[in-house]
């Protein structure tokens, strides 16, 4: 019995320290090497992997900035019947307050199979990514914010999106659709609301009365394949007026985005991030 329980907590340690120890090494000019792991039980092996590369990606924000960010890093959990694939979607939240991921490569996946005592068999997602952090310049606004909501969580695929936000200053609004294959859409301003200009306190609505007479709407849509999924509605406020720069020179939008953003000085920008689920 003592020998079995000595055996038990050998290999607990061995798969504690993989998991909870992963390796980091900075190869100059905002690029860090992260080797993470991930234990496949009760999770899908791209599951186990996709939780991996979300640890790296903060592990890499966290080295790059020197402090601790999880209170403000929103990790995106799917909360709908196990069925929504992330697809690395969790890096699609609010890092902005210490770092921002430009642009990050698996350069290994492999799986290992460990013998747990009484011949159970573990498998773990071992991934070893480069990811480039950048970071704003200056310190957040602490009197600049959004309080912003949707009309509800949940939506039936093709039903109508409903927002509502309130602005503490004066700012220019750009809002954004940011799906789970990392595309983004421009929802706001549009051909049909062009001036973005929102006063300090003022209700701002998406769609607003004026858009309902002209029948505009927003409707949330599956993407191909899929009958389940989760996107995010990006809010990004600035003081002064700015042009959303998304170019072909990255390999996503949102990586392009995220190249974008962190050249706003912090005191100039407020984000919100508001996610929602699609089903059939």
């Amino acid at each position: 019995m003592k020998y079995f329980l000595i055996l038990f907590l050998i290999y607990s340690t061995v798969l504690f320290a993989k998991e909870q120890i992963p390796k980091i090494t900075y190869l100059g000019d905002g690029w860090y090497e992260v080797t993470t792991s991930e234990i496949v039980e009760n999770i899908t092996p791209e599951q186990a992997e996709d939780k991996a590369i979300q640890r790296a990606c903060q592990l890499a924000i966290e080295q790059f900035a020197g402090i601790e960010i999880s209170g403000r890093t929103t990790l995106v959990e799917a909360e709908s019947n196990d069925n929504i694939t992330m697809e690395h979607f969790s890096k699609l939240t609010n890092q902005i307050s210490s770092g921002i991921i430009l642009e990050k490569e698996i350069i290994e996946l492999k799986g290992e199979l460990d013998v747990f005592p009484g011949d159970k068999n573990v498998l773990t997602q071992i991934v070893t990514l480069k990811i480039k952090v950048g970071k704003q310049q200056g310190e957040a606004d602490p009197y600049f914010s959004i309080d912003a909501n949707l009309d509800k969580t949940y939506y039936q695929d093709g039903e109508k999106l409903f927002l509502q936000l309130t602005p503490s200053k004066d700012c220019y609004l750009t809002i954004l659709n940011i799906m789970s294959d990392e595309n983004v859409t421009t929802v706001f301003p549009n051909q049909y609301r062009e001036d973005n200009f929102v006063k300090a306190n003022e209700l701002f609505e998406l769609p607003n009365e004026n858009d309902n007479k002209l029948g505009i709407m927003f409707k949330v849509q599956l993407l191909p394949n899929k009958s389940e999924d989760t996107e995010i509605i990006k809010i990004i406020a600035t003081k002064e007026p700015v042009s959303i720069k998304i170019n072909s020179d990255f390999n996503t939008a949102f990586e392009a985005l995220q190249n974008w953003l962190v050249t706003i000085p912090r005191d100039q920008i407020e984000e919100v991030d508001l996610q929602y689920f699609i089903v059939k």
